[in-house]
């Protein structure tokens, strides 16, 4: 009896096992099939936004030699009916002359303003396409968990727009030594050529971010967020270049102290917008706006959503004291250039 109730619960067994393998490949094909899914409705929904963009940039000749003309290629998207395209700085500042390729056809572009420290630029279309798509730029986006599928469309080299598909690997303020201007989505998409400044989706067709930059360390992707992406949009449009604030402060992090906030404030720019606001050397800065400042690469993210000759809270620790105050960020003070 004992055998036969063993060979029993052994056969029970077995057939769980085999259902749970069953379930699991259902599932499994369930997902591919949804992923396979949201890959054509995104393609179908805004491949008709997707352009390549050729900016011609001429270089001087030296010593009585003739000029080069160089020409840069890059992947950009429409992003109103009016003819708006946002595309990589690098592919547009300082060019001689802009072109959009557009479904084999070719369209005179102007620049409407550049941000070349997140490598945006704005250009619109001298004459438009009878029919195209757009892509709206929310002013926010849901976080994506790391893991999380992207999708992405671009022009490499001389081929029509194709789709790629990735992961996000990571949300980074810096690389090495250097502090990003804000934070970026680093994703599995590799931006080769042709690639650089294409638009990025979630699997549910929203938005994510434009490709800035490629790391082909990582055979991936720096993408700008689209709070940041429409921040610059919105700049872009209204004054051709950005509205970031300036608070003049340099700082420094105890990186040994295990306290929340270890930002202190080590500078003050004199009668910059930190000083005049009553900040001392030696705070330590709490949050700037609604962002925590918990480390030194929690600064140019926050001072990235301030504006021009507007007020922005800060709060600080002063010895015991915490304090609140109000900074009117102000723009960019021009370096003087040393005489030699």
């Amino acid at each position: 009896m004992i055998r036969v109730s063993n060979l029993k619960f052994f056969l029970v067994f077995l057939v769980y096992l085999f259902s749970l393998v069953l379930s699991s490949i259902s599932f499994s094909a369930e997902m591919d099939n949804s992923l396979q899914s949201n890959i054509f409705e995104i393609i179908e929904k805004y491949e008709s936004a997707i352009v390549r963009v050729k900016g011609a940039f001429r270089k001087e000749g030296m010593e009585g030699k003739p000029s080069k003309l160089s020409l840069r290629v890059g992947t950009g998207f429409f992003i109103t009916q009016e003819g708006h395209i946002l595309v990589n700085a690098s592919r547009a500042l300082g060019s001689n002359r802009i072109g959009v390729e557009y479904k084999g056809n070719h369209y005179p572009a102007e620049a409407i303003g550049h941000d070349p420290l997140t490598n945006i630029s704005l250009l619109r279309l001298l004459e438009k396409p009878e029919l195209f798509g757009v892509v709206p730029v929310p002013q926010d986006h849901k976080d994506l968990p790391l893991g999380s599928f992207v999708i992405s469309l671009s022009c490499p080299l001389d081929f029509s727009v194709s789709p790629n598909v990735g992961i996000i690997s990571g949300l980074d303020k810096k690389l090495g030594d250097q502090i990003f201007p804000t934070a970026y989505l680093r994703t599995s998409i590799s931006a080769g050529s042709g690639q650089g400044g294409c638009p990025v989706f979630d699997r549910h067709g929203q938005l994510i971010g434009m490709t800035i930059a490629s790391v082909p360390e990582m055979n991936g992707s720096y993408v700008l967020p689209t709070s940041s992406l429409a921040r610059v949009k919105e700049d872009l449009m209204t004054e051709g270049s950005s509205l970031r604030g300036w608070i003049g402060i340099e700082v420094t992090e105890n990186i040994s102290h295990k306290d929340a906030h270890n930002v202190r404030i080590s500078e003050l720019t004199k009668l910059g917008p930190a000083e005049k606001s009553g900040l001392k050397v030696g705070d330590t800065i709490i949050s700037i706006g609604e962002m925590p400042i918990c480390h030194i690469t929690d600064l140019p993210s926050a001072v990235f959503k301030t504006y021009i000759d507007q007020f922005t809270p800060v709060v600080i620790q002063r010895e015991e004291n915490v304090m609140e105050f109000l900074l009117k960020a102000a723009k960019q003070p021009i370096a003087e250039k040393k005489e030699d």
